[in-house]
């Protein structure tokens, strides 16, 4: 029974205007350090129906805890447009840019 009811609970936790939220897919392109860590520099990732930029972090770090000591340091783009915020809507498709800091001399 309690399964049934957490199932119940996230099912309406998903729901949107009354319909299902579905999944999607954002398209991550991934730079320097991050890239080293993850092994490749894109990736393609499933989000669910209103995730947002901070959930996308969430589910990225989720499958590579790795990144943790550097994420919340990167700046991050959606659709080539620095984001101003760190949460932002995600929408089917997007392209979402994740640019660690950059040093040298």
């Amino acid at each position: 029974r309690k399964l049934d009811k957490m199932q119940g609970r996230m099912a309406d936790a998903v729901k949107v205007q009354g319909r299902m939220a579905e999944e999607f897919k954002v398209n991550l392109l991934l730079f320097a350090a991050v890239r080293e860590k993850v092994g490749q520099g894109k990736l393609e990732l499933k989000l669910s129906g209103g995730a947002t930029t901070v959930d996308l972090l969430g589910a990225l770090l989720g499958l590579h805890p790795s990144l943790a000591d550097i994420l919340p340091s990167c700046a991050l783009s959606v659709n080539r447009k620095y984001l101003s915020t760190e949460k932002v809507a995600l929408l089917a498709g997007d392209e979402v840019a994740i640019i660690p800091p950059v040093s040298g001399g």
